[in-house]
């Protein structure tokens, strides 16, 4: 199995992701508003879920 098919690599992916909306949204990165970058966290932590329920 590789990096890319691995689920926990996914995941770990998609939360370092949520974290960088995150940091974004803290930092008044003007290139996105604060809101469309916590619906891209919200986004981001749905999909995680997801992904989870499907493992399980």
């Amino acid at each position: 199995m590789t990096d890319e098919t691995d689920p926990e690599r996914e995941t770990e992916m998609h939360l370092r992701e949520a974290l960088r909306h995150l940091g974004e949204a803290q930092q008044g990165d003007l290139r996105k508003t604060n809101a469309v970058a916590l619906e891209e966290v919200s986004n981001t932590v749905s999909s995680v879920l997801r992904e989870h329920e499907q493992d399980g």
